[in-house]
């Protein structure tokens, strides 16, 4: 069950759980937050840390002992945010994803955008859109454009067939709108998410709140283990289109395809986190460098 003094934080800026270990504090889990990765998270709650939590939820380890290699990892994902800008032209729409390697590449677009760089971006998320907004990017929506030139996002997984599992950070539906309506898909991640078999990260699946047990109910027919997503304060996590996450604790998915489907036949799911067949290049950083990845 592991150490008693350990424990889990959830991050309420970022939307993600990280392992505490027994010397260190939530603060420790500041590099690691989507939203503020410079700041000391201050919206951070203990809570139980299990082996079954450590296995499947696929748990950032965060401890004070680790903090080198969570700067490695940092590195590596600023290194794959750097190599995707040799995607974006100028006068391109770019869609802009979530999580932490996106968060990079917005950074680092915001201070093309200030060298003169000419593009308009379109969010998967409201963070995303805030952060850009504030980085001087001209933000538009698909009232004003339909398609897009570029998309760079993250992954929670993906495969050397650019299968990905997407949503740790609870966008998985506007991600999936921003990559569909995309002429290039690039995907950004650092080593660690690259597998070769989709599932040890739970699959998140975005349903009407008022269907969730119904939902859950059927998940759990399939094999998978559902659970509704928590907010640090127990409440539960609303997406920004207002609905609910089930994380589905799935183990190797064998046939992601047929789940997929299986998932999406489910009356009262919104959207999956199985992006399968839609990214065109994955760019996989280690600390010192980046490789890329085709879909053969």
């Amino acid at each position: 069950m592991g150490d008693p003094a350990s424990g889990v934080i959830f991050c309420n800026s970022c939307s993600r759980f990280f392992i505490l270990e027994p010397s260190s504090q939530p603060e420790t889990a500041a590099s690691q937050c989507d939203v503020l990765p410079a700041r000391t998270c201050r919206a951070a709650q203990r809570l139980p840390c299990t082996l079954e939590a450590r296995q499947n939820l696929s748990l950032n380890f965060c401890c004070s002992t680790n903090m080198l290699a969570m700067e490695t990892v940092d590195k590596a994902k600023e290194l794959a945010a750097q190599r995707s800008l040799e995607f974006v032209r100028d006068g391109m729409i770019v869609g802009m994803g979530s999580g932490t390697t996106a968060t990079h590449f917005i950074k680092l677009l915001g201070e093309r955008v200030k060298q003169g760089l000419r593009v308009r971006g379109i969010s998967s998320s409201k963070a995303s859109e805030d952060l850009a907004r504030s980085l001087g990017i001209p933000v538009i929506d698909f009232h004003q454009a339909t398609e897009i030139d570029v998309t760079i996002d993250g992954a929670d997984e993906v495969t050397h067939k650019l299968d990905l599992i997407k949503g740790g950070g609870g966008a998985l539906l506007r991600e999936k709108i921003v990559a569909s309506a995309s002429k290039l898909f690039v995907i950004v991640a650092d080593s660690r998410k690259l597998v070769e078999r989709l599932g040890k990260f739970p699959l998140p699946v975005e349903v009407i709140p008022m269907a969730a047990p119904l939902v859950a109910r059927k998940l759990e027919a399939l094999g998978v283990r559902p659970s509704v997503r928590k907010t640090g304060s127990g409440d539960d996590y609303i997406t920004d289109e207002g609905n609910l996450i089930l994380d589905c604790a799935c183990g190797e998915i064998d046939d992601p395809h047929k789940l997929a489907a299986e998932i999406r036949a489910i009356v009262g799911v919104v959207e999956h986190g199985l992006f399968l067949g839609m990214a065109n290049i994955a760019l996989i950083a280690s600390d010192t460098d980046v490789k890329e990845v085709t879909r053969g």
